[in-house]
């Protein structure tokens, strides 16, 4: 497993208050990007807020 921590948000404020929609949007941003390289084997999953000034993009390879 892959864990990335994702310390910068654009819509931070609009996050804390709509976390299933941004955080949503953000996690399918990943996956397709995921996708377009191949990859499409790889889980993604998107732990808003994980830590205090960060989320955990955390991946997985499917494969194993």
């Amino acid at each position: 497993v892959t864990n990335v921590a994702l310390t910068r948000c654009p819509l931070l404020d609009v996050a804390r208050e709509n976390t299933t929609v941004v955080c949503g949007v953000h996690l399918g941003l990943v996956r397709g990007a995921l996708d377009q390289m191949g990859h499409g084997d790889q889980s993604a999953e998107l732990v808003p807020f994980a830590e205090p000034g960060a989320c955990r993009l955390l991946l997985a390879d499917e494969r194993r």
